[in-house]
């Protein structure tokens, strides 16, 4: 037995939330045949209610099931050497503090997850819009180190997994490559990397992810290589900022998690802080934002340029034209049409979660016209610009670099 191991006790109340919070009687007791993480928090239940033939009892089977889940270890460990010596051993510094903090961080966002669930009438405000051929949604809410996995059932996204994940050690808000922080966005995954093709700090696989996508190249952001991951091979667990920037989950849940999605095409909200919405307030929103892209798109089929062009900010920018370049083509082009039909598929819509005035569409874009038809793929970043959305990039979604 470590000496340095920091006690249970002190562990909890390190936790910095209150005790009578932690633990509170609303939150079902769960059964040992459960998953991994309901174990601990059974564990930690029992030995708050001093039921510690209980909470050994969870401990000891969560530990042989996981001998590495080191914060089950932490725990099991310091009831075992309290029995043993009658109190808990002291909070002492040694070579192991740092590990044993980043355990702790672990408990907190754990046992945070638990007081913060949100409700089965609840929906992430920033899904706006689900395409047809979008199947899952990723939501990843970096405060409570937690990935949540919505399926698309007739375009309302229904909870169905949710995951404890480890996130950039240098935080969030990613700009410059190295600075190991985890960007804040809308993003989509693009392939999917073989365990046996990577080192094994990557665990069962990785899922890049399109970052930098165009709208970060456009804000002069750096560094690439971000994915969805597992975790190393010698460890169950890892403390929640303990990346290089990626999002990393347990193996045995990367592995579900990979069995499940479309590894080209999912959306990955990553948002810091993610706001929660009742339905019948997501549905008024979803009918407000949907209309949005197809008043566009009926502007344009209108032929009036002025109508067109109202919808596109004066920051506008697609790397090729700024806003008065792109206005003066527009003119000159629309105005050789007879007609104009433009028709929206698999429309989905999506805001980012720290970024309330900034919003994605992607859809793909059948167009007609006296002269010309054609069908494509397209993305628009929309901002709250002068009293109403406008459009200030569209072209061609970016695959990232893996």
């Amino acid at each position: 037995m470590k000496k340095s191991f920091v006690c249970t006790v002190v562990m909890l109340s390190a936790l910095g939330i209150p005790q009578s919070s932690l633990f509170a009687e609303e939150t079902a007791p769960y059964g040992i045949s459960e998953g991994n993480e309901e174990l601990l928090l059974s564990g930690l239940n029992n030995l708050k209610s001093q039921e510690l033939d209980s909470a050994l009892s969870d401990l000891q089977e969560l530990t042989e099931r996981r001998p590495d889940f080191r914060l089950a270890q932490l725990v099991y460990a310091d009831i075992l050497a309290a029995q043993a010596q009658g109190a808990p051993l002291s909070h002492k510094r040694g070579d192991h503090q740092q590990k044993i903090e980043g355990l702790i961080s672990e408990a907190k966002v754990r046992l945070l997850m638990e007081m913060d669930k949100p409700s089965a009438d609840m929906l992430p405000a920033d899904m706006l819009t689900l395409s047809p051929d979008q199947k899952h949604i990723i939501i990843v809410d970096t405060r409570l180190s937690r990935l949540f996995l919505f399926e698309n059932q007739n375009g309302i996204p229904v909870l169905v997994k949710d995951y404890y994940a480890s996130y950039g050690r240098g935080g969030t808000g990613k700009e410059v490559e190295g600075d190991l922080k985890t960007p804040l966005g809308v993003y989509f995954t693009t392939s999917r990397l073989e365990d046996e093709n990577l080192p094994s700090r990557y665990g069962s696989g990785a899922l890049p992810i399109n970052y930098p996508n165009v709208w970060d190249e456009r804000l002069g952001r750096t560094g690439y290589g971000i994915w969805l991951h597992g975790s190393p091979v010698e460890t169950y667990s890892r403390p929640p900022k303990a990346s290089e920037g990626c999002i990393s989950l347990t193996n045995p849940d990367f592995i579900e998690l990979d069995n499940l999605i479309n590894y080209e095409n999912t959306p990955v909200l990553v948002g810091h802080n993610v706001r929660w919405i009742q339905k019948a307030d997501w549905l008024e929103q979803k009918k407000r934002f949907t209309n949005l892209v197809e008043r566009w798109a009926s502007d344009w089929e209108s032929l009036d340029h002025q109508r067109y062009i109202d919808n596109y900010s004066q920051n506008f920018d697609d790397g090729k034209r700024k806003y008065s370049q792109y206005s003066s083509y527009k003119k000159r082009v629309n105005s050789s049409k007879k007609f104009v039909d433009v028709d929206l598929q698999n429309l989905s819509i999506y805001r980012y979660p720290d970024n309330p005035n900034l919003v994605v569409a992607t859809f793909q874009q059948d167009y007609k016209s006296n002269n010309l038809s054609g069908s494509s793929v397209k993305r628009q970043y929309w901002t709250f610009d002068q009293g109403r959305w406008r459009i200030a990039y569209e072209g061609k979604p970016s695959k990232g670099r893996p």
